[in-house]
């Protein structure tokens, strides 16, 4: 089950299977059609307009005197792109195309959600949601191509992508807030969003009267999207405080028919916290334990449909749960992603956190190091805003590509209008889940009465701190223990390199894989030695960096 489009000029797509003529260009489509009244997709007299994805604001620019959502866009876009991009609010992509000047603009939502390629080269060009679709249209005209050895260095460090690279030199993708412009052979990005990161001084009730309104906001909106299409809610759960607050929220605000769905280890604190949750709530609920490990054996499967863009089991067990679903009855996934960096902070070191941005931290790996290029953290203010832009969206978020074949993700904590709150909040009081944890106690206190995975299972109160120390004491001390005896330590809802050890079968498909894909003739030998040496030393995490690069190459060469 693959998902996406890609439109071409100058460039036979015939490979693909059936395509649209649009005269100066052509267009496949295998779209998701979740929200097909949100999609736009006119070819008039001057003018290719497309866009993919859901929109929440359609209304506002109808109230513009156009009669159809569709034409308005298209007239919004000829005027000022940039300004009408700003304007929108949902999840997106698409292009637009000027038939008077054969100019080419392309784009992707404000933290892109939906996320776009493209390639250009002289009078040829592409956008695509979806790498493999590019490689085959590639091939089926002949053009030579490259392996972008800057990619697989970010995988073999970070585990995802700092910038618009992709394993193939010459495809690139749109960073979040971006657009392209491709005009006579030249394509030019721009920047046309950054979240503002400016602290306003204000009293921690203020800082919570402000998030509680912006978050329901942000819910109103995913949830009254699926109502528009007469879909249910499915929801994430899992012993956190992010998609917990996402799920209690919505049903606080009315949306109550939600399907829970979790998955983790067996009778792990993700499962009996969930549980209750939604036992309390009286949601459905459904589980996937991840005790069979079947999903490590997905890699060519998960590198497809992530177009290589962060390591293969970033997303655990989220894919075959997904496969496994009807998923027809649903819109969206409704997600708690990166609430957990936004609404408290990714440092706690302030000067740190406003510094300027510098690459090596956050990476999953230090056994390997480049000397990357410092210029790709010259447009961020500072390093909070360079992590939530690559850690956050380019590394976590990237599990919404795999999701986008399924269902639309979602999540309130990335809603624009609440990020641009989030961030006048000082940062004092978004440090160590500070005003996190009073939002949660002042507006929806019951949701405190529920362990916190990452306390150990100690509610999320600021009066339960002490007991949360001496959790920690306790689970520092059983990983120490379990150092000294060299065995794996299970408390953890993936405990991956334990799983691993004990498999001898997913050892063997490791092996199997690495030994088949390792010579590959793309690779020098530097960069094999480096895979090489990640995979024969590395941890599990560092082994599927290592296969995710040869998935890629194997893939695409």
């Amino acid at each position: 089950m693959v998902h996406g489009f890609l439109a071409a000029g100058n460039m036979n797509i015939e490979c693909l299977g059936e395509t649209v003529d649009l005269g100066q260009c052509r267009q496949y489509n295998h779209l998701l059609n979740r929200f097909p009244k949100d999609q736009v997709f006119l070819d008039e007299e001057d003018q290719i307009s497309f866009l993919d994805g859901y929109v929440y604001n359609k209304e506002e620019m109808e109230a513009g005197g156009a009669e159809e959502w569709q034409h308005a866009f298209a007239g919004a876009m000829r005027t000022d792109a940039g300004r009408c991009l700003r304007t929108l609010r949902g999840g997106f992509c698409g292009y637009i195309y000027d038939r008077r000047n054969s100019a080419l603009v392309a784009y992707t939502d404000q933290i892109a959600v939906k996320a776009l390629y493209y390639y250009a080269d002289g009078e040829r060009w592409m956008v695509s949601s979806h790498i493999p679709y590019m490689v085959s249209v590639l091939r089926a005209n002949g053009i030579t191509y490259h392996l972008n050895e800057t990619a697989a260095q970010y995988m073999l460090t970070y585990g995802y992508m700092l910038d618009g690279s992709t394993f193939v030199q010459e495809i690139r993708r749109l960073l979040p807030g971006q657009l392209v412009r491709i005009e006579k052979g030249q394509a030019r990005v721009e920047r046309y969003y950054l979240i503002p990161n400016q602290e306003v001084q204000m009293s921690e009730k203020e800082a919570v009267e402000r998030i509680d309104n912006a978050f329901r906001q942000a819910v109103r909106r995913e949830f009254e999207k699926d109502r528009e299409y007469g879909h249910r809610h499915l929801v994430d759960l899992s012993g956190g405080l992010d998609s917990r607050m996402v799920s209690w929220v919505a049903h606080d605000m009315g949306y109550t028919d939600q399907l829970n769905v979790t998955y983790c280890r067996a009778d792990y604190l993700d499962y009996t916290i969930s549980r209750q949750i939604a036992v309390h709530l009286g949601h459905e609920y459904l589980f996937k334990a991840l005790d069979d490990a079947n999903w490590l054996y997905d890699i060519d499967d998960i590198v497809s449909k992530n177009n290589g863009a962060a390591l293969y089991t970033g997303i655990t067990g989220g894919s075959r749960l997904l496969g496994t679903l009807n998923t027809d009855q649903f819109g969206m996934e409704h997600t708690g992603m990166i609430g957990d960096i936004t609404l408290s902070t990714f440092y706690h070191d302030r000067e740190l956190n406003f510094g300027q941005p510098r690459v090596g931290l956050n990476q999953y790996s230090n056994r390997l190091s480049y000397p990357f290029d410092s210029k790709i953290m010259e447009e961020y203010p500072c390093q909070e805003m360079f992590a939530i832009y690559t850690r956050g969206m380019m590394g976590a978020m990237s599990s919404y590509m795999i999701r986008q074949h399924y269902l639309e993700p979602v999540s309130p904590f990335t809603d624009i209008d609440f990020l641009e709150v989030n961030y006048t909040i000082p940062f004092e009081y978004r440090d160590r889940h500070s005003i996190y944890l009073q939002w949660m106690l002042e507006k929806y206190p019951q949701s405190t009465q529920f362990g916190w995975e990452k306390w150990g299972g100690i509610k999320p109160r600021k009066d339960c701190i002490f007991f949360r120390k001496v959790k920690t004491t306790q689970r520092l001390l059983h990983q120490a223990a379990c150092n000294m005896l060299k065995i794996q330590n299970q408390d953890s809802m993936n405990p991956g390199d334990y799983w691993y050890q004990k498999d001898r079968k997913i050892q063997a498909y490791y092996r199997d894989y690495f030994a088949e894909s390792i010579g590959h003739a793309s690779l020098d030998g530097e960069l094999r030695e480096d895979i090489r040496r990640m995979f024969e030393e590395g941890n599990l995490m560092e082994k599927s960096m290592a296969l995710t690069v040869l998935a890629a190459v194997k893939a695409y060469f």
